[in-house]
C-alpha cells in the first residue's frame, strides 16, 4: 500500500521533509509556510559565498538570477534553458505579479559525472532578492509504505506457533516495506502501527492483545540523491537534508556548488543525474520521483520580505552516453555496444535504464 499524498501535509514546503516516521501529516509542496523550523538560516553571506567566481556573464542579462556552468573545471559541461539553449537566467520583478521561472538543464558526459564531479555556479545580482532559498534533488530509492495494522498467531501446548497472520512461523511480524529483514544493509521503510494478538489454544477466549506497536521504518533511510551528498548538507534529527535560506537584503551573491565523484560509492549516475524522459516511464516520471518526500529538481528561489516568490530556477542534470553526441547536442541516450571492445555505449545507468516504466524503485541498482 502506497502512502496517499492527498492525505498528507508538509510542515515546511521547501524543507526536504521535516517530520518523524511516527506520524504522517498532510502536506503542501507549493508554498513555504514557515521559515523557522528545520531551516538552515545563514545571514553571514560572505562565509557561504565565492564572490570571486570567474564566470563568463557576457550572455547573461544585466541583473541576472542565474545558474551557469563552472568555467574552471577541466571538462566540458553546458548549462542552459531547457530545450532552448539560451542562458539559464531570469530577471525577477519587484512584486509577485512579475514572477518569472525557468527550467534549465546541465549537460555532462557520463564518465565526467561518474569519475570527476558535478559543479555549477549560482549568481544573484544586486537589487533582486531579499531572501534566497535553495534545495537539492532527492528521490525515493526504496518504496516507503504503511504496514498492516493487525499481526497475529496462535500457540499450541508445546509452544509452537501456527496460523500466523502478517508474521513468520517463528513469531516475527512481517511488513513488505521492511527490506532490512531480507537484505544486508537494506533499510526499513515500513511506517504505521500494528496490534499484535497472540492466542493460546489452552485459553482461546483470552488472547494477549498488545498496545499499538510501531513498524519502526525511517523514511529518510529510504531516500538518496544530491541533497544527501551535498558537502554542506545539514540534517534534521530524522535524517532529512534541510533547505537553505539566506538573507541577502538585495546584495549580490554568488556560490559554487560542488559534489564529489560518484565512483567511490555508486554503480550509476542516478544520485546526481535527475533528468528523465517521460517516454521511458509510461508518459510520466520514475516511481522514485513520486515519493511523498521526493524533490525532482535542484531548485533556487528568490523571495521578498513578505515571502512572496519573485523568481525560481529548476535544474535537471543530464548525463550523455557518447562524447560525440554530447558535442553535437544529439541524443543523450544512445544504446548499443562499442565497435571494438563490445562494451556498452551506455556505461552508467540513469533513470531510463535504472527504473524503466513507473512502478519500480532503484534500490541496490544505484
Amino acid at each position: 500500500m502506497r502512502l496517499d499524498a492527498r492525505g498528507m501535509t508538509i510542515a515546511l514546503a521547501i524543507v526536504l521533509a521535516m517530520w518523524g516516521c511516527k506520524e504522517l501529516p498532510p502536506r503542501d509542496t507549493d508554498r513555504l509556510p514557515d521559515w523557522s523550523d528545520g531551516m538552515d538560516t545563514d545571514t553571514d553571506t560572505d562565509s557561504d559565498s565565492d564572490t570571486d567566481t570567474d564566470t563568463d556573464t557576457d550572455t547573461l542579462p544585466a541583473n541576472p538570477f542565474a545558474l551557469t556552468a563552472a568555467p574552471d573545471v577541466r571538462y566540458d559541461t553546458r548549462l542552459e534553458e531547457t530545450s532552448v539553449g539560451t542562458p539559464c537566467a531570469v530577471v525577477p520583478g519587484e512584486t509577485a505579479a512579475d514572477y518569472v521561472d525557468m527550467d534549465c538543464t546541465l549537460d555532462i558526459a557520463e564518465l565526467d559525472l561518474y569519475g570527476n564531479a558535478l559543479d555549477f555556479d549560482f549568481i544573484v545580482a544586486a537589487g533582486l532578492c531579499e531572501f534566497v532559498v535553495y534545495w537539492h534533488y532527492m528521490y525515493e530509492a526504496w518504496e516507503v509504505g504503511i504496514g498492516p495494522t493487525e499481526v497475529s498467531w496462535s500457540i499450541d501446548g508445546a509452544g509452537n506457533i501456527f496460523n500466523p497472520v502478517n508474521a513468520t512461523t517463528n513469531g516475527s511480524p512481517i511488513c513488505e516495506y521492511d527490506y532490512s529483514r531480507l537484505y544486508l544493509d537494506a533499510p526499513n521503510c515500513c511506517l504505521g502501527t500494528y496490534i499484535l494478538t497472540i492466542t493460546d489454544v489452552a485459553s482461546p477466549a483470552d488472547p494477549q492483545i498488545s498496545p499499538p506497536l510501531f513498524w519502526g521504518g525511517v523514511p529518510s533511510d529510504c531516500y538518496d540523491g544530491a541533497a544527501f551528498h551535498d558537502p554542506e548538507a545539514i540534517y534534521t534529527n530524522d535524517g532529512w537534508p534541510v533547505a537553505r535560506i539566506l538573507y541577502l537584503n538585495q546584495d549580490s551573491w554568488t556560490k559554487r556548488f560542488h559534489w564529489d565523484l560518484l565512483a567511490t560509492d555508486y554503480y550509476s549516475n542516478v544520485p546526481l543525474a535527475n533528468y528523465y524522459d517521460p517516454a521511458d516511464h509510461g508518459g510520466t516520471m520514475p516511481a522514485g520521483f513520486t515519493g511523498d518526500w521526493a524533490r525532482p529538481y535542484y531548485t533556487f528561489q528568490c523571495y521578498d520580505h513578505a515571502e512572496e516568490l519573485l523568481a525560481q530556477l529548476k535544474l535537471s542534470v543530464r548525463e550523455w552516453n557518447e562524447q560525440s553526441e554530447f558535442y553535437d547536442e544529439g541524443d543523450p541516450d544512445t544504446t548499443g555496444t562499442e565497435p571494438v571492445t563490445n562494451l556498452p555505449i551506455d556505461d552508467r545507468m540513469d533513470w531510463a535504464t535504472g527504473t524503466p516504466g513507473n512502478t519500480t524503485w532503484i534500490e541496490f541498482l544505484q
